[in-house]
């Protein structure tokens, strides 16, 4: 076998190999959540809140809080809280810019 048989045979395999790895990664949110130790830190928690900044991107949003938020409207995004039960945070956009933030107060269900 010559040596370019034996690079052009290697070639293919590689290059669709990595053509195959750039398709499956490159979800930003996807690779966020998975940087996180524990499974919670995907939320939100209220020193991460306070650094949230008019102007961030929803992706910069998704950075600072280790997750992504549940959509509950067009330009509205909810964190629940990482430790509390009793609150979450609502993030709005407008163009891909942050342009509101509140901190929500979740009731249970208990019948108490």
């Amino acid at each position: 076998m010559s040596k370019d048989h034996f690079f052009k045979c290697l070639y293919l395999p590689l290059l669709i190999g990595s053509m195959i790895m750039m398709v499956g990664c490159g979800d930003p949110i996807i690779e966020i959540e998975e940087s996180n130790a524990y499974h919670w830190q995907k939320n939100m928690n209220e020193a991460e809140f306070k650094k949230l900044e008019n102007d961030m991107s929803y992706i910069e949003v998704v950075e600072t809080a280790g997750g992504a938020g549940k959509k509950v409207n067009n330009n509205e995004y909810r964190w629940n809280d990482e430790k509390l039960m009793t609150q979450a945070y609502i993030v709005k956009f407008k163009d891909d810019k942050l342009i509101d933030k509140e901190i929500i107060a979740v009731k249970g269900h208990s019948n108490r």
